[in-house]
């Protein structure tokens, strides 16, 4: 019968612990030893680095300064407004032209 507690039951005697392998099966069935080494040890094995971190924590106020300046304009406008009146006057013109009208045919001329 199994279980799922760190100790299981061996047919080969009581209890063995699960977390010692040399002494037990560790969950898995066995086999009946027909000739047996002398244990041996094998290199260490590692795992990575499990990384841990530690956080402090301190708060540091910075005063910020955000300066402000409000101008108030008061703005004059001088509006100039154009008129342009117009007047009509009437001019009366007379014009006069001389002629000369000839009285004879025209004569020939001694001196050309």
């Amino acid at each position: 019968m199994r279980n799922n507690y760190p100790y299981q039951h061996s047919n080969y005697g009581d209890y063995q612990g699960a977390m010692y392998p040399q002494q037990g099966n560790c969950g898995y069935p066995q086999s009946k030893p027909c000739g047996q080494l002398p244990p041996q040890t094998m290199p260490a094995q590692y795992d990575p680095v499990k990384q841990n971190t530690s956080f402090t924590g301190q708060d540091v106020f910075v005063p910020v300064v955000h300066p402000s300046h409000t101008t108030n304009v008061y703005q004059k406008n001088y509006k100039y407004m154009h008129s342009f009146p117009h007047t009509e006057s009437v001019v009366y013109q007379e014009t006069h032209q001389h002629f000369c009208a000839p009285s004879c045919p025209p004569r020939t001329r001694p001196w050309c």
